[in-house]
């Protein structure tokens, strides 16, 4: 019985230490797994780059977007990830390498490491781990077995991808052969990413502790996600998921809640559960396909699908090379641009040719010398698209318009963001400046400057301002308004509807009116109703009975769905003609009209399918950029002569004009005073240009040239750019080569380039 009960013990106590030297192995899996996640994302949150000849390499490749950063720091986790437990798995489970690896990881991501230092480590880490692999590999037999492959689900993810890519088909310029070439390069294309990602997620699972591995499933799902979605939302607006994620960081920091408000969405029960209905779809794709690859008996050896990215590569090389035999310069070109991802060389030039620019920025307004001192009353309208402002549809403001403010034929938003004109209208200057001075946290220069000369300045909205940075970028710290009035928190007494607080906004605005003498005050106004999804006051009588009733629009649209849609636009539009009236009869009523500046204005248009999207933010369009600029001078300065054309950056010279100003305190603006003589260039840009990458335009007499540069999605100046196209009353011109097309701007917009540029090379 003695005998039993030592060898109970025995027993008991080897079990014991067999169950800590497990739980030990586990440990030192983990360390080493974390160690090698943070050795990998060291250069991601350092902001490393390393430079070879004439390229940059950077782990921030697309700083400021997002999901880009998600995706990048998620890659570089689970490859860093599974080197670590490859580490480990050679080791044989050592804790010292563990402790190692984790310590070195520790060491590069809190900055205790030099740069030269920290890869000098890597490498020799490297070298350690691919030794032992040969040493611990030597002599074995035979080969793995191929391991069970959801087969289905790869398969789905490719075609999702490739169909992402193939939205842009009805844009291929070229013919069957660029239809041809387009398409077999995009799937040889995503061929080699779902390999190498599949590769990649295989590894994963083999050296990751067990505890991390449906990470790799998590992954999977949110794929099929984003590719859903990135198809979706190309289809319904032209801009897919990663440019309106995007758009969630424009304001330096990540506010989808902010967002969607500016947008008037709102989160609603009904969303909330169409989310968790796709989620249970996904998640029932997942099982599907696992289960129907199990019954196929789907099985892959991780060195094939390494053979055949490979082998697709290879031949995406020839095809690439080979276009330059069959396809054109503008073919070719067209099919870089219109894809975000490419892993060949580029074999084509961008565009007509390529300048080394740098931006000219307007001097900050400085102490202004006023000889006259009219009321100023500006009013910005939401979503205004010039051809709205028609006696069918907004009868007071058209009318108005044509017998008392100055002939303008066309006029141009100078950007097709709201944040972007707003910054523009204010400060003079072209929105590629919107991001330095987003950080300043000043003023716009307009304020600024009549406040200094003691001008009493009023800004109301009925909407929120703190979107993208406006409050800051346009208002700083309220330093320079008076009344700084819009929808906050603070004021929960307002109304619930856009409409509505906009009819409360005139009501204020009324009232301060009426508590000051004339002149020597700056009012503006923001009218929010036309905004998606179009608004009006519920005792209105619309033009129009037969609209969209759904603030969802239809992805696929016939044409008397938007019809609808267009419909319940112009019903807002109305709406607003009749608040515009009263706003103006106001004015006439209180005898504060004659002498006074008035301005009406829209942000930005709207598109409504007329190039197969909706909404705005997606392109330069006309139906995007053509914005109604009507303006009433005081009496004494009569209606002002006709213009060919005019644009938001026209209008701080016009007030300064009007002020009294000399032309040397607004001649060094972007934009020209509407009293003078001449017809300069106007410009369009923004970084929001996802249907045909074009992100600036120079317009005059009839002639458009339409310029890119690379991430035009990042707010920024460039230092390159590229022409596009110069498109004139008759079409394209046709421009064969870089000095032609140069030659052809200096010709059709002789002013642009010393206005807007210190350097264009």
């Amino acid at each position: 019985m003695l005998y039993h009960c030592r060898s109970n013990w025995i027993s008991y106590n080897r079990a014991t230490m067999e169950n800590k030297s497990a739980n030990w192995q586990l440990v030192a899996h983990a360390l080493a797994w974390v160690g090698g996640a943070l050795i990998a994302l060291t250069p991601f949150m350092r902001g490393w780059s390393i430079t070879l000849g004439q390229v940059t390499f950077s782990a921030r490749v697309w700083p400021g977007n997002c999901i880009i950063e998600w995706i990048t720091a998620g890659v570089l986790l689970a490859a860093g990830g599974s080197c670590g437990g490859f580490w480990w798995q050679q080791r044989h489970g050592g804790r010292r390498g563990s402790f190692l690896l984790l310590g070195w990881g520790l060491a590069g991501a809190l900055g205790g490491l030099a740069q030269p230092v920290f890869w000098l480590g890597v490498a020799s880490l490297l070298v350690i781990a691919v030794l032992r692999a040969w040493w611990n590999g030597r002599g074995a037999a035979g080969r793995a077995p191929a391991a069970a492959w959801n087969g289905v689900l790869c398969g789905l993810i490719l075609v999702l991808a490739v169909a992402s890519d193939c939205i842009m088909l009805e844009q291929v310029k070229g013919g069957v052969p660029a239809v041809v070439g387009f398409v077999l390069a995009r799937i040889l294309t995503q061929v080699v990413l779902v390999s190498m990602a599949w590769f990649g997620l295989l590894q994963f699972v083999r050296y990751s502790p067990p505890g991390t591995r449906w990470l790799g499933g998590l992954a999977v799902g949110l794929a099929v996600v984003a590719l859903g979605a990135e198809i979706g939302m190309r289809k319904l607006w032209g801009k897919g998921l990663v440019l309106f994620f995007g758009d969630l960081t424009v304001g330096g920091k990540f506010d989808l809640l902010r967002v969607l408000e500016g947008g008037g969405i709102r989160i609603s029960p009904t969303a909330c559960l169409a989310a968790s209905a796709a989620g249970l779809l996904v998640c029932g794709v997942l099982l599907g396909t696992a289960r129907l690859s199990r019954r196929l008996d789907l099985r892959l050896r991780s060195g094939r699908i390494l053979l055949l990215a490979l082998g697709a590569w290879l031949v995406l090389l020839v095809e690439q090379g080979s276009e330059t035999l069959w396809n054109d310069r503008v073919g070719r070109w067209w099919q870089r641009r219109c894809c975000m991802v490419h892993l060949c060389p580029g074999i084509s030039a961008p565009g007509l040719a390529a300048y080394s620019v740098q931006f000219r920025e307007p001097p900050r307004l400085s102490a202004l010398t006023i000889k006259r001192h009219p009321d100023v009353y500006w009013f910005i309208v939401e979503t205004l698209r010039c051809d709205g402002v028609c006696p069918e549809i907004m009868p007071f403001v058209s009318q108005w318009r044509d017998t008392e403010c100055q002939p303008i034929r066309e006029t141009r938003a100078a950007a097709n963001a709201t944040h972007l004109s707003w910054f523009a209208m204010l400060s003079g200057k072209p929105p590629v400046f919107w991001e330095t001075d987003r950080q300043t946290l000043r003023p716009a220069p307009l304020l600024d400057a009549l406040h200094a000369a003691g001008y009493r300045n009023e800004v109301r909205s009925s909407a929120i301002f703190n979107y993208a940075g406006m409050d800051t970028t346009n208002f700083g710290h309220g330093e320079a308004t008076d009344v700084l009035l819009s929808l906050t928190p603070e004021n929960p007494e307002w109304p619930e509807g856009i409409s509505e607080r906009d009819v409360h906004v005139l009501d204020l605005w009324r009232q301060a009116v009426l508590t000051r003498t004339a002149g020597s005050t700056f009012h503006l106004v923001a009218v929010e109703s036309p905004h998606y999804p179009y608004n009006w006051m519920a005792d209105f009588a619309p033009p129009f009975s037969d609209v969209a009733k759904s603030s969802w629009f239809p992805m696929h649209p016939s044409p008397q769905d938007i019809t609808q849609v267009k419909h319940r636009y112009w019903n807002s539009l109305a709406w607003v003609d009749g608040l515009l009236g009263q706003y103006i009869g106001f004015l006439k009523a209180h005898n504060r009209y004659d002498d006074a500046l008035i301005i009406v204005t829209g942000d930005h248009g709207e598109e409504m399918q007329e190039h197969g999207v909706w909404f705005h933010t997606s392109g330069l369009t006309t139906e995007q950029t053509a914005v109604p600029i009507i303006v009433k001078w005081p009496k004494a300065l009569g209606r002002g002569r006709t213009l060919a054309q005019a644009s938001h950056l026209d209008l701080i010279p016009s007030i300064l004009d009007v002020l009294g100003c000399p032309p040397s305190q607004w001649e060094g603006l972007a934009g020209h005073s509407l009293l003078q003589p001449g017809e300069p260039t106007t410009l369009v840009m923004s970084h929001y240009a996802s249907q045909n990458g074009e992100g600036m335009l120079w317009r005059r007499n009839g002639f458009e040239a339409a310029f890119a540069w690379e991430k035009i999605w990042v707010p920024g100046q460039p230092s390159h750019l590229w022409l596009e196209r110069i498109t004139g009353p008759h079409g394209n011109l046709p421009l064969e080569t870089p000095a032609t097309a140069t030659a052809a701007l200096h010709e059709y917009f002789p002013d642009a380039i010393a206005r807007w540029f210190v350097k264009f090379e």
